[in-house]
């Protein structure tokens, strides 16, 4: 290092006036009281306040998906009952239909044995499809209730391992 780049010796060393008022102000800001630290106000309190938020708003999320999960339940189970009384009034409808036409054109008879003209066989089958028809339908009907209740709790285990994830526990 050359002498001239060489910090000052007056700089690092002060000088016997210089140390004695710094010796004097170390003191006196030794000696000084200073306030309390409120631990309680500046820590424990947001703390707390921070705990008290994030359990408020667990409780809330647990009540939302409760009560998305009790909608969801019902829905599905009302579904295919819903979906099955909708297709009978509709082959009900279509039924009337053809049952108004023979009337009105006359050729109209109850089916009450295995009808043998064409118009009687048809309405013969109408009913006949109908019944069968009933019949898939409750079979359907079971197929799609054991799907749903599947697919429902698949879709409980899927909101579950989120939750956990979210909330950090294992499953």
């Amino acid at each position: 290092m050359s002498p001239s780049s060489s910090p000052s010796p007056s700089l690092y060393a002060p000088s016997k006036s210089q140390g004695h008022s710094q010796k004097r102000a170390i003191a006196e800001v030794i000696s000084e009281t200073f306030p309390p630290f409120n631990h309680r106000t500046v820590v424990v309190e947001p703390f707390d306040n921070e705990a008290k938020r994030d359990a408020d708003f667990t409780e809330k999320l647990n009540v939302m998906l409760l009560e998305l999960l009790l909608d969801f339940h019902a829905w599905s189970t009302s579904r295919p009952t819903h979906e099955s009384d909708q297709t009978a009034d509709t082959l009900e409808k279509d039924i009337k239909a053809v049952i108004e036409m023979e009337k009105e054109q006359g050729m109209f008879s109850p089916p009450t044995s295995v009808p043998t003209s064409l118009v009687g066989t048809r309405i013969f089958l109408a009913f006949s499809l109908l019944a069968s028809l009933d019949l898939c339908l409750e079979d359907a009907d079971y197929f799609l209730k054991r799907k749903n209740r599947q697919r429902l709790n698949d879709f409980v285990t899927r909101i579950k391992l989120a939750l956990a994830a979210l909330t950090g526990l294992t499953a």
